[in-house]
């Protein structure tokens, strides 16, 4: 058994009670997560690793909001942020794994601007005006919104005749 599998199982495990007092080891399993789970092949491990820990993050960021832990809510949504945006931008990870964070990154910038829009102060407007200027650049040097061309094997047994 892979170090992602048992990650996976006691993500897993972890999920299934959804108790309050398992929030240390949610948050153990989302700032430890195994390397596979950044890529860079793809597998169906891989992708649902990378769906747990996303799952995990956004847990965790409802759980300090409703303890009303601004601040430490705000850090598992730019803790999320940091991580895809790594995965998108490094080359050797596979086009569709990147593309599948592209998708996911967006959905966290979401949730980061409507969580600075309903904060008050001049900092969280500064901070939303600096996220989106940041996400911006972003997705002008990593324009991955096109679907990835699939890689053509040849096949076993090619017929020459014409």
């Amino acid at each position: 058994m892979t170090r992602l599998d048992q990650w996976r199982q006691q993500f897993s495990q972890c999920h299934k009670t959804r108790k309050h007092d398992q929030v240390k080891v949610l948050a153990q399993l989302i700032n430890d997560p195994p390397h596979e789970l950044w890529g860079p092949e793809l597998s169906i491990e891989q992708s649902q690793g990378l769906g747990c820990w996303l799952d995990g993050c956004a847990r965790m960021y409802q759980h300090h909001l409703e303890q009303a832990e601004l601040e430490a809510a705000y850090s598992y949504l730019c803790l999320a942020q940091g991580r895809l945006e790594q995965v998108i931008s490094r080359a050797e990870v596979d086009q569709n794994i990147r593309l599948c964070c592209c998708r996911r990154l967006e959905q966290v910038m979401v949730l980061i601007v409507e969580f600075c829009k309903k904060q008050h102060g001049k900092a969280w407007r500064a901070e939303l005006s600096n996220q989106i200027e940041s996400h911006i650049k972003f997705l002008t040097l990593y324009p991955l919104n096109e679907a990835p061309i699939p890689v053509l094997k040849p096949s076993r047994g090619t017929n020459k005749s014409a």
